[in-house]
């Protein structure tokens, strides 16, 4: 193989692995957003947070410090939008 065909080949390897970055990035971000959204309908229902971390961990099988950070995350958000 030449060094022309083989640069070619590294430069379309090294553009598929980008779009593969910004395909799970975006996946990551939709999921986040989703969250976010799952705690306010939750928190507009009267769910107590205890109870909203624990169904927060539970359907996005994550840990329940993981979904404590997200909880204070909507909060933080809530509390800067009522100033």
């Amino acid at each position: 193989m030449n060094l022309q065909m083989r640069l070619k080949d590294e430069h379309r390897l090294g553009l598929s692995e980008g779009r593969a970055e910004v395909k799970a990035k975006g996946r990551d971000e939709m999921q986040d957003e989703m969250t976010l959204g799952l705690i306010h309908a939750l928190q507009a229902q009267g769910m107590p947070q205890k109870q909203i971390v624990e169904a927060l961990a539970l359907t996005r099988k994550i840990s329940l410090a993981e979904a404590q950070h997200y909880y204070e995350q909507v909060a933080q958000a809530d509390s800067e939008s009522a100033r």
